[in-house]
C-alpha cells in the first residue's frame, strides 16, 4: 500500500511577483525621490540672516494646530532679501514640544543661520534636507527590500514554469539562491522595523520615563482641548489634545503634551468624557522638566501603554532569528550536501531492493535484545507543551480582553481592538479545548509494545507484543501497524516543502476482540516482501524512517494513536575474511 501527501505550488506565482514588484517600486520611487529633494536642498550654501520675529500660531482646528511664523533677512551676493519659511515641505507639527526648543533658540533682534536656493535666492529656509533625507531613506529602504522580495519571486515563479514532473526522490533539497534572495529582504524588514521601533521609540521613551520621575510638579492651566479624529484603512480612531499653559522660574511656557505615549485608538466617547474633565481655564498640575522648562507632560504613568514595549520583539525574533536560521542553515547544507543523496552517486531512484547493502548508509548501532515502549511518557509531554501554549497565549491575550471588556463595562465600546483582539481569543480556546483533550488522553487505556530485537533486521524474523492491562473492553477497534515512509525536504519558492510517501504499510493485528486487545504478539519478517523497501536511514534533508503505529478507537474518549519510531537494520554482507 503506497500512499503519498505532497504540497502543491502556488498558483500564479508569477504574475503575482510581477504585481508585487510593480507596486513596490512605487514607495521605492517616492523614497528616493525624497531623499533626492532633501540631499539637493542640503547642498544650499549656508549664510547668516537677522531673526525679527519667530513665533508660533496655535489653532485648535488647524492642520497642523501649531505652525511656526518667522521673519529674517539675508544677503546674497550684496543684496538683501527677506525670508519666512521654516521647512520648505511641512507646515507645522501636532506636538507644541517639538516648536517649543526652536522658540527658545530663535528670538527676535539674533544672528543665526539660514540656508538659500543659489538658483533662485529668493527661496530660503532655516532648516533644509535632513529630515527629508532620512526619511526618504527609510521609505526607500522598506520599499526597496520588498522591490526585492518581488525580484525573488518572480526568479522563482520562472524556475517553477520550467521545472518539469519529477519523482519525490529527484527533486531538488538543496536551497538555491532564489529562495534566499526572498527570504533575506523578507527577514530584515521585520529585523529593520523591530529594531528601528526599539531603539527609536521605546529605548528614548524608556529612558524619559524614568527621568521624568524628578520632574518637578507644578501648577497650569487649560487653554483648549479636544477630540482628535485619525482616519486610516482600518477605520477612525481618536486621540485627546489637551493645549495648556504653565510658569517655570518666572516664564510662561506651552504644551500639549499629556503622557510618554501618544496614540489614538477607537471609542470617541471616553476622549470625550477627558476633554469635557479639561475645559477651557481648568485649574490642572503638570510635571516640568527642570533642565528642559519647554518640556512638560500631564500624566507620568505609562498605564497600558507599558505593553507597547513589547511590540517589537515578535519583529525582532523573526527578522534576526530568521537570518541566523538561514546562515546555519547554509552552513550545515555546505557540510552535508554532499550526502544529501541517500544513493550518493546513484540518483536514478531513492529506493532500492533489499537483497544489497548500501555503503553510503553509514554504520547503525549494536542491536539490543529487546526494546520497550510505553505512551506514557509522551502523552505528558504533549499535554505540558500544548498547556503551556495556552496558558501562555490566554495569559497574554486576557490583558487585551480585560481593556476590551472594561471599555464595554464603562459603555464606551473599544470596537477596533474588540474586533481585533477575536481570532486570538479563538486561538487559546481551541488551545484550551485541546489540552483538555490531551489530559483526559492521559488516563485512556495505555498499551505497552515490546519490539524483539530492539532493531529489525532484513534477513531475520523479529517479534512486536503488546501488552493491555485495562481498558481493554472500552476499545471498540484495536490495531497495531508497521509503517515505513520515505521524508524528503525541498525548497519551492519562499517554502520548504515536506513530502512523505509510505512505501510499506503492514497490519500486524486488527481486532475487535478484547481478549486479543489484552495481549498478543506479531512476527514480522521483512525478507517475505516483494515489495521494494529501504532501511533506516536519515541525512540533513531525506529521511528513511519505521514506526510501530498503535491506534485504538473509544468511545466518548481520546483514541489510542501512539507512534514508536524504530530501526531497520540492512543486510550485513561484509565478507568474512
Amino acid at each position: 500500500m503506497a500512499k503519498a501527501k505532497k504540497s502543491s505550488g502556488g498558483c500564479g506565482l508569477y504574475g503575482f511577483a510581477i504585481f508585487w514588484t510593480l507596486f513596490s517600486s512605487i514607495f521605492l520611487i517616492i523614497g528616493l525621490k525624497t531623499c533626492y529633494d532633501g540631499f539637493t536642498r542640503s547642498q544650499w550654501p549656508e549664510v547668516e540672516c537677522m531673526v525679527h520675529s519667530f513665533t508660533i500660531t496655535d489653532k485648535r482646528s488647524g492642520d497642523p494646530p501649531f505652525q511656526p511664523k518667522t521673519s529674517y533677512t539675508y544677503e546674497w551676493e550684496g543684496v538683501t532679501h527677506s525670508g519666512s519659511t521654516v521647512w520648505p515641505s511641512k507646515k507645522g507639527e501636532d506636538d507644541y514640544e517639538d516648536l517649543a526648543e526652536l522658540l527658545e533658540q530663535y528670538r527676535a533682534g539674533e544672528f543665526k543661520s539660514c540656508y538659500v536656493n543659489p538658483k533662485a535666492p529668493t527661496e530660503s529656509a532655516l532648516f533644509v534636507g535632513g529630515e527629508d533625507i532620512w526619511g526618504g531613506l527609510i521609505f526607500a529602504l522598506m520599499g526597496g527590500l520588498f522591490v526585492a522580495i518581488g525580484i525573488g519571486l518572480i526568479v522563482v515563479g520562472r524556475r517553477e514554469k520550467k521545472q518539469e514532473s519529477a519523482a519525490l526522490s529527484s527533486k531538488k533539497t538543496k536551497t538555491d539562491e532564489a529562495p534566499a534572495a526572498i527570504l533575506i529582504p523578507f527577514f530584515s524588514v521585520f529585523g529593520l522595523a523591530g529594531l528601528g521601533l526599539l531603539f527609536f521609540l521605546i529605548i528614548p521613551q524608556a529612558m524619559k520615563y524614568f527621568d521624568a520621575k524628578g520632574w518637578e510638579e507644578t501648577p497650569a492651566k487649560v487653554v483648549w482641548s479636544a477630540v482628535r479624529s485619525h482616519d486610516s484603512d482600518d477605520g477612525t480612531t481618536y486621540s485627546v489634545d489637551i493645549f495648556y499653559r504653565y510658569e517655570f522660574d518666572g516664564r510662561e511656557y506651552k504644551s500639549n503634551t499629556t503622557g510618554l505615549m501618544s496614540g489614538s485608538s477607537s471609542g470617541r466617547s471616553s476622549k470625550q468624557e477627558k476633554v469635557k474633565n479639561h475645559p477651557p481655564g481648568k485649574e490642572i498640575v503638570c510635571y516640568v522638566n527642570p533642565d528642559k522648562p519647554w518640556q512638560a507632560l500631564l500624566e507620568r504613568d505609562l498605564g497600558w501603554w507599558a505593553l507597547f514595549a513589547l511590540f517589537p520583539l515578535p519583529f525582532i525574533a523573526i527578522g534576526v532569528g530568521g537570518l541566523w536560521w538561514m546562515l546555519r542553515k547554509r552552513n550545515k547544507s555546505n557540510k552535508t550536501s554532499k550526502y544529501d543523496n541517500p544513493l550518493g552517486r546513484r540518483t536514478s531512484q531513492l529506493r532500492h531492493s533489499a537483497d544489497k547493502k548500501d555503503i553510503y548508509h553509514g554504520s547503525h548501532k549494536p542491536t539490543k535484545a529487546s526494546v520497550d515502549f510505553a505512551p506514557r511518557g509522551n502523552r505528558i509531554k504533549s499535554f505540558i507543551g500544548v498547556f503551556i501554549f495556552a496558558v501562555f497565549w490566554n495569559g497574554i491575550t486576557s490583558i487585551f480582553v480585560a481593556i476590551a471588556a472594561g471599555s464595554w463595562l464603562r459603555d464606551d465600546p473599544e470596537w477596533f481592538l474588540t474586533i481585533f483582539i477575536i481570532p486570538f481569543v479563538l486561538i487559546g480556546l481551541c488551545a484550551l479545548l485541546f489540552s483538555v483533550y490531551q489530559f483526559f488522553a492521559l488516563f485512556g487505556p495505555a498499551p505497552t509494545i515490546t519490539l524483539k530485537p530492539s532493531a529489525i533486521p532484513f534477513d531475520k524474523e523479529a517479534t512486536v507484543s503488546w501488552k493491555l492491562l485495562s481498558g481493554a473492553n472500552r476499545i471498540n477497534h484495536f490495531a497495531v501497524y508497521l509503517i515505513g515512509e520515505e521524508e524528503a525536504k525541498y525548497q519551492r519558492g519562499t517554502d520548504t516543502k515536506t513530502a512523505t510517501e509510505t512505501f510499506h504499510e503492514q497490519a500486524l493485528i486488527e481486532t475487535q476482540d478484547p481478549r486479543k486487545m489484552k495481549r498478543g504478539s506479531a512476527t514480522i519478517d521483512l525478507s517475505e516482501i516483494t515489495t521494494p523497501i529501504m532501511p533506516s536511514w536519515k541525512s540533513s534533508n531525506n529521511k528513511i524512517k519505521w514506526s510501530i503505529l498503535v491506534h485504538g478507537k473509544i468511545s466518548f474518549w481520546p483514541d489510542i494513536n501512539d507512534r514508536y519510531e524504530i530501526e531497520v537494520h540492512p543486510l550485513d554482507v561484509t565478507p568474512n575474511n
